[in-house]
């Protein structure tokens, strides 16, 4: 089932419990939970076809394929605090976990560094998103972007930024944070397949190749730490090389071993701001 609310510019019950306890760092959601997926293009390639991009959606199938309810907050190009500002699920719906994901210009340098105006409003709006997933008793889960074509380069950047909000995060919330590592797992397609990965240089061909639903089958393992069971045939290569990029890093929260880098020098944000009102 899908929900979806956008703008086109261009742990609880929810989570998954054995009678022996967790089986990873990271205790798993269950396939019957609610999920949002609240960022820009990158965040909504493995939802699909958010709200305005229906006609030419992303490739990515859990708004129709995640067995539980999966909802939609989309700002094309959108940040964080766009994101917030379109006060749609992320602030006023019940959800069990929420990925998000900061946006920077893709033919730029990067993201900023946290000790930054931009950098510390990027503290502040996932710290209230933090607040607000933890009203609902939800997890918020950070997303990697991903190399657009020719810009592995980007690498330490974009790896160094998730996992400095990751340590921020837990420090200011005292709730572990995990990360969707999709950075690596497009590299690791790229390096299969070359540019033919993208449809435009930035976004994963769209709107129906492997590469965007090889992110459907990556954040639906991450969620429930089991294998994907609606991969399409011909997918199963890149199936694989999701399942891999999951149980090799640490930040998935499946006991891999290879860890991000962080960005994060002290703590730029000491105190941030309480939820507004």
């Amino acid at each position: 089932m899908r929900i979806g609310l956008g703008i086109g510019i261009g742990f609880s019950q929810g989570v998954a419990a054995s009678a022996g306890g967790p089986r990873h760092p990271r205790r798993a959601t269950s396939p019957s939970a609610t999920i949002l997926f609240a960022g820009h293009s990158f965040v909504q390639t493995a939802y699909g076809a958010p709200a305005g991009e229906e006609a030419w959606p992303f490739g990515g199938v859990l708004d129709t394929d995640w067995p539980g309810t999966a909802l939609s907050d989309y700002v094309s190009y959108g940040s964080l605090q766009d994101v917030r500002a379109l006060n749609g699920h992320l602030r006023n719906s019940a959800y069990d976990a929420v990925i998000v994901s900061e946006f920077t210009d893709p033919t730029g340098p990067g993201f900023p560094a946290f000790d930054s105006t931009e950098g510390r409003n990027t503290l502040q709006q996932a710290y209230w998103d933090a607040l607000d997933a933890s009203a609902r008793g939800a997890e918020l889960i950070i997303q990697d972007i991903w190399p657009p074509q020719g810009r592995d380069d980007l690498h330490a950047n974009a790896t160094g930024f998730s996992q400095g909000l990751r340590q921020w995060l837990e420090l200011h919330t005292g709730q572990r944070v995990w990360i969707i590592p999709a950075f690596p797992f497009v590299a690791a397609m790229r390096a299969e397949y070359g540019d033919a990965i993208y449809s435009d240089g930035l976004h994963l061909a769209r709107p129906d190749s492997p590469y965007p639903r090889g992110m459907s089958y990556l954040v639906y393992s991450f969620l429930t730490q089991e294998r994907c069971p609606f991969v399409r045939a011909g997918d199963e290569t890149v199936d694989q090389m999701a399942w891999d990029t999951l149980l090799a890093h640490e930040c998935a929260g499946m006991g891999g071993a290879v860890e991000y880098s962080s960005s994060l020098v002290g703590d730029p944000l000491p105190e941030p701001e309480p939820l507004p009102g």
